[in-house]
C-alpha cells in the first residue's frame, strides 16, 4: 500500500455504493488504500439501499482481505434513535471486530435534552469497548446534533469515544479549520470530499449521498484541515458521484480518480502538519 505511514487511506463504500463488499476491498489493493468501510448495520428505512455485511459473510470476506492485505478501519453506520437495538449493535460490531474494524461510527436522533445525548452516545461507546472498537460520533444536519462543537462537547462529557469529521457537513453548517484544531484531541479519522461554496438547503441530501465533488476540485480547505490534526490519522476517501456512474465510468475509475484526488491532498498537507501524535483511536 501506498498510503502515508501516518495519514492512512480507508476506501468507503459509499464512494462505490455498486460494489460489493468484496470488490471494494479489490479497489482498496488496486488503488493503494490499506483499509475500507463498510456497512455492519443500517437503519431499517435504508435497508436493501447498501451492500450490508452480515455475519455470514465474515469468514469468505476475512480471507479475501486477508489476501489482499486491506482491512476495515470503521464500520457504519449505528442509528442512536432512542430505540437501540442493543443485540443488533452487537452482531453489528461483532462482525466489524472479526474483519479487524478499529471504529464505528455512530448518528443521534432525537434527542430531548443534553443529558440524553451525553448518556445514549456513552452507552454505545461502551458496548463498543468490549470489541476492541471505538465509537466515532458524526455530526450533520441530517443528525440531531449538526456541529462539530455541539458534537465534541457530547464527547468529551461522555468520557468516552470520539468524533468523525467529515469535511463536507464540516464545511456546509460553517465549521473551520480553527475549530478543528481546537477539537484535534477528539478525531482520529476524517471523510473527505469537496464541494461548491454553497449548496441549497433542498440539494444538501442529494448531494451528500449522489454529487460530492474530488478533493481539490471544490472550495474546502482540505490540506489546511489535515493538517491541524493529529496522526496517526485515518482519511477516508468518501465522494460519491453518481454521475459519473451514469455516464459509464467502470468502478475502478471512480474509484482510482476518488483516491488518486484524496493522496494528492494528502500531499499538500503533510508540509503543512505539526507532529503531534494523537494518543486516540
Amino acid at each position: 500500500m501506498d498510503a502515508t505511514a501516518d495519514i492512512a487511506l480507508s476506501l468507503h463504500q459509499l464512494t462505490i455504493l455498486d460494489a460489493a463488499p468484496a470488490r471494494l476491498v479489490d479497489l482498496a489493493a488496486m488503488t493503494g488504500c490499506a483499509h475500507v468501510c463498510l456497512f455492519t448495520i443500517m437503519p431499517d428505512a435504508a435497508k436493501g439501499r447498501y451492500p450490508l455485511v452480515t455475519p455470514s459473510d465474515v469468514p469468505q470476506l476475512r480471507a479475501h482481505m486477508k489476501d489482499a492485505g486491506v482491512t476495515i478501519g470503521n464500520i457504519e453506520v449505528f442509528s442512536l434513535d432512542g430505540q437501540e437495538d442493543a443485540d443488533a449493535f452487537a452482531r453489528a460490531l461483532d462482525v466489524g471486530a472479526s474483519l479487524g474494524a478499529t471504529r464505528a461510527t455512530a448518528h443521534l436522533h432525537a434527542i430531548s435534552d443534553p443529558t440524553e445525548a451525553i448518556d445514549r452516545f456513552a452507552a454505545f461507546a461502551a458496548q463498543a469497548e468490549q470489541f476492541d472498537i471505538v465509537a466515532g460520533l458524526e455530526f450533520m444536519r441530517f443528525s440531531a446534533i449538526r456541529t462539530l462543537s455541539e458534537a465534541a462537547q457530547i464527547v468529551r462529557q461522555a468520557k468516552r469515544g470520539m468524533l468523525a469529521c467529515d469535511a463536507l457537513h464540516l464545511f456546509r453548517e460553517v465549521g473551520s479549520v480553527e475549530e478543528v484544531a481546537a477539537n484535534a484531541d477528539l478525531i482520529s479519522y476524517v471523510q473527505l470530499s469537496d464541494g461548491p461554496h454553497h449548496c441549497p438547503d433542498d440539494q444538501r441530501w442529494n448531494e451528500a449521498v449522489k454529487t460530492r465533488e474530488l478533493p481539490g476540485k471544490g472550495t474546502f480547505p482540505l490540506a489546511d484541515l489535515l493538517s491541524v490534526l493529529h496522526q496517526p490519522l485515518l482519511a477516508e476517501v468518501e465522494v460519491p458521484r453518481w454521475t459519473d456512474k451514469a455516464q459509464g465510468v467502470n468502478d475502478e475509475d471512480r474509484a482510482r480518480a476518488a483516491v488518486e484526488a484524496c493522496k494528492n491532498i494528502v500531499g499538500l498537507a503533510l508540509p503543512l502538519s505539526s507532529p503531534r501524535r494523537s494518543m486516540k483511536g
